[in-house]
């Protein structure tokens, strides 16, 4: 806006002196076209004349000249005679340093020689010459003047003198200077930005158009420009851009969006951002975003691997942490195993010695009572001290009650005998391998090593309430079964122990009759259930996972349950399931193929 008012300005201070020196060529001019040479030579008297009285009226307005125009009168060689104050002002030069001198003393060195030969060229052939000069002054500064040169002719139409008025216009140069420089600045911009650019008006119409540099394929300006949305992009992407162009017209706010579009069978990505550059105009700049793109998928793609990858190695981290406590756990009760294994044979040693001599025992203890019947039958008087003795031994108590005690230590050698028996059923070290084996001789084996729990239960007793069916030999792995009993049993132990009602334990043993079961196989089910608080849903879900556990800290290892559902689902093929009432009552079903090759 500055620009053009320096532009403006200038251009109506020069009118009025532009004015006069149009009506003195225009004289001029027409007195070269008279055909008689007398009437020249008056003529060209009479405008001598004129322009005498002109300089002299330009001389009595000399102040408005001064503000107005820079003028100078030269000889036929260029030789300044005469120049105004304005002169010296623009010029720097004084009155002495100019006049017998040439305009070269004011030379800027930017024309060319070409330039001042066709000024030359037509002021001596009696034309006028109107230009646009750079000179320099006196401390080396450049200015800028539009000339005008008008000629003087004599009487055979030859110059001999000129007559040069100018106008400083040295800022308008300035400005034209700055906004042609700031063109090329935003040429090179323009050039130096590699996306496609274009302006739009309101109806779609092509104000301007600058092709992405990097495709070759792109339409040129002229082929876009005057031209609308729907005669240069395929359908669907001039509605995506009247939408895009509408809206930001509306808003007044940049936009911005991602459209794709096949080219040549291959799809590609653009980014567009509008930005309102006029009331009625639109700036669009829309960049190829294909690689990127690509990039974007290629890195989604091997996130996504990296994901699966390290689920699939969390996963198999956790096997290896499940596996590691199933291996730990199963030492454990191989340990355990052996222990109770080597307890039992080293009882059964003795235990078996005492069992087979109680017999003897008895016997002897028998036939010495009777042999002492006999004597008190027999000799009525003994002597006083088998008197003394008998009465201080109270003979006849023990003769009563020594049998007895005879029979109780057999009950308790017996006893022992049978959890002696138990403990090599319940831990079968020689059953590594599947045999055909009695399920309720390992539910009893569990019972009895469980019993001491039974009994002495913290608050009230538990009872176990067993109801056993009618079950083949099942063939399996004796001694991980008993584990598995064991681990159910025991966990219903612990929460009925907690409760104030006595505790029920029911087993019931049954084949299974479920016929809607995908693989026909003959199945036993176990059934453990409880009259205890119940099992939430929540803990439900969770129940067979490795290491969970409700348990207080260093009272659980969560492992139980975890290797109990493996024993049965992977060992046996078989089932494990957990049915609890939040409200009270757990139940845990077993199901097991009875023959190995049914699995």
């Amino acid at each position: 806006m500055e620009a053009n008012q320096v532009l403006n300005q200038s251009t109506n201070n020069h009118h009025e002196v532009n004015q006069m020196v149009a009506a003195l060529i225009e004289k001029n001019h027409d007195s070269q076209n008279l055909t008689s040479h007398g009437r020249a030579i008056a003529e060209r008297r009479l405008l001598e004349g004129i322009l005498r009285k002109t300089l002299k009226e330009l001389s009595d307005i000399k102040f408005a000249i001064d503000q107005a125009a820079i003028v100078a009168i030269t000889d036929h060689k260029g030789i300044i005679q005469y120049v105004n104050d304005k002169v010296y002002e623009i010029s720097q030069y004084s009155r002495e340093e100019l006049i017998g001198k040439t305009h070269r003393l004011l030379n800027s060195g930017y024309h060319p020689q070409e330039f001042f030969r066709n000024l030359w060229y037509t002021i001596s052939s009696g034309q006028v010459w109107r230009g646009e000069i750079k000179n320099r002054a006196k401390d080396g500064s450049h200015y800028w003047v539009n000339t005008t040169i008008v000629p003087f002719l004599n009487d055979l139409g030859q110059p001999y003198q000129y007559l040069a008025i100018r106008f400083d216009i040295t800022e308008r140069k300035r400005v034209e200077e700055a906004l042609q420089e700031s063109q090329e600045r935003n040429h090179s911009l323009l050039n130096a930005i590699p996306d496609l650019m274009l302006r739009l008006n309101s109806r779609g119409v092509f104000l301007d158009y600058y092709p992405d540099k990097d495709d070759e394929n792109a339409p040129e300006a002229p082929e876009v420009l005057g031209k609308t949305l729907e005669e240069i992009f395929p359908q669907d992407l001039a509605i995506w851009t009247r939408h895009y162009l509408k809206l930001t017209l509306k808003t007044g706010k940049v936009q911005a969006g991602e459209y794709s579009t096949f080219i040549n069978d291959r799809l590609y990505h653009y980014e567009a951002r509008y930005v309102k550059s006029g009331t009625d105009e639109v700036l669009a700049i829309v960049r190829d975003i294909t690689e990127r793109k690509q990039g974007e998928i290629a890195l989604q793609q091997s996130e996504k691997r990296e994901r699966e990858r390290a689920l699939q190695l969390e996963k198999t981290l956790k096997e290896l942490q499940n596996t590691q406590a199933q291996l730990v756990q199963a030492e454990k009760m191989s340990s355990l195993g052996q222990m109770v294994a080597g307890i039992a044979h080293e009882i059964n040693n003795p235990i078996s010695f005492i069992y087979g001599n109680i017999l003897h025992t008895n016997n002897y203890i028998r036939d010495l009572l009777h042999l002492l019947q006999l004597y008190q039958k027999n000799y009525q008087e003994p002597v006083s001290e088998i008197t003394d003795f008998a009465e201080e031994c109270e003979v006849d108590f023990l003769i009563e009650d020594l049998p007895k005690i005879v029979d109780s230590m057999n009950i308790g050698a017996n006893r022992i005998k049978e959890l002696v028996l138990s403990l090599r059923n319940f831990s079968r070290l020689d059953e590594s391998e599947m045999k055909k084996v009695d399920i309720h001789s390992g539910i009893d084996s569990t019972l009895l090593i469980l019993q001491h729990r039974l009994k002495t239960t913290k608050k009230t007793e538990t009872t176990v309430v067993k109801e056993y069916g009618n079950l083949p030999d099942v063939e399996c792995y004796a001694s991980q079964l008993n584990q598995v009993f064991m681990n159910i049993i025991a966990n219903a132990i612990d929460v009925l122990e907690e409760q104030e009602i006595p505790g029920i334990i029911t087993i019931k043993t049954e084949m299974d009759q479920n016929s809607e079961r995908e693989v026909e196989r003959d199945c036993v089910k176990i059934s453990i259930s409880d009259n205890g608080g119940g099992i939430p849903e929540s803990v439900q879900k969770r129940i067979f996972d490795p290491f969970f556990t409700t348990k207080p800290v260093g009272q659980g290892t969560g492992l139980g349950l975890s290797i109990s559902h493996q024993i049965i689902v992977e060992k046996h093929q078989g089932e494990l399931k957990c049915k609890s009432n939040p409200n009270g009552g757990t139940l845990f079903e077993i199901l097991i193929p009875v023959n190995a090759n049914s699995r």
